[in-house]
């Protein structure tokens, strides 16, 4: 199969290794690391493809689709893409999400992911490096794969540690709350259960390789109380990508409900708020 890949990024080039090596044809759209390709000669030269672009640039890429183009199978990789209503002028749409940092595949450690949707991501990206488990349940891999990086965030605000007491009661109020939320906004509960929940908490909490967690050391400095803390905070946004950030935006800007119980969550809106204030 042929497979355009929008974004390449570490984890776009992560999922077209894995993609190559399932054996299948990789191109990749990306205006600044390949700008002598177009949008639309990418999209009409695969077969299927999957959509790896930051969640700020990607709302955009997907209304620029030709409407030939979205009978394809469209696999969303991007995080914190919470509105599901953007993808319903395509035919099939498949969510995946999961713990796996892109230079943890790029350097051939094993992964797990959730696959919602459908089965053709599994065959696109079916080697003996991934673990897959299955939901039908778009609603909660899109909220998890934007709540998980708020929840980073906070972790690396208390400094927490893989592996502590500290974190692994953390991780279960966490995903609680998860659960929760899921509840009260259309998703399945158990899909807190999956790779897209827990395992996918645990990693991206738990490491300063990402690049929330590493945020949420800066707002432990201070952050938007001082006025250097705060140049600081915007340079890194600026210098990253930081999906929890525009998590946060989304979650404000399309009504997720917030019950009362997710304390956690709550009190994480309101720092990134009160720190990335534009």
């Amino acid at each position: 199969m042929k497979v355009a890949i929008l974004g390449a990024g570490a984890y776009g080039r992560a999922l077209g290794k894995l993609a190559r090596e399932s054996g299948h044809a990789t191109r990749f759209f990306d205006p600044f690391r390949f700008p002598e390709r177009g949008l639309e000669e990418v999209l009409e030269w695969g077969e299927a493809v999957i959509l790896a672009a930051p969640a700020e640039a990607a709302r955009k890429l997907l209304g620029q689709f030709p409407a030939s183009e979205r009978e394809k199978p469209l696999i969303v990789a991007t995080k914190g893409l919470i509105d599901l209503t953007i993808y319903n002028r395509f035919s099939h749409v498949e969510l995946i999400s999961g713990p796996g940092f892109a230079g943890e595949i790029l350097r051939g450690k094993r992964v797990k992911l959730t696959v919602a949707g459908g089965d053709v991501a599994e065959k696109i990206l079916n080697t003996q490096q991934v673990a897959f488990d299955q939901t039908e349940d778009k609603r909660g891999v899109a909220l998890l794969s934007g709540l998980k990086n708020i929840y980073a965030i906070e972790a690396g605000r208390r400094g927490l540690k893989n592996g502590s007491e500290e974190f692994k009661e953390y991780i279960f109020q966490a995903v609680r709350e998860a659960e929760k939320i899921l509840l009260y906004n259309g998703g399945f509960v158990e899909t807190a259960r999956l790779n897209a929940g827990v395992g996918d908490f645990v990693l991206t909490c738990g490491s300063r390789e990402s690049r929330n967690y590493r945020l949420g050391e800066l707002l432990a400095a201070g952050g938007a109380r001082k006025l250097g803390e705060k140049k600081i905070i915007k340079r890194f946004l600026r210098e990253n990508t930081v999906e929890g950030v525009f998590a946060a935006r989304e979650i404000e800007r399309t009504g997720v409900f917030v019950p009362r119980e997710a304390e956690i969550l709550t009190d994480s809106l309101r720092r990134i708020k009160d720190a990335t204030k534009r």
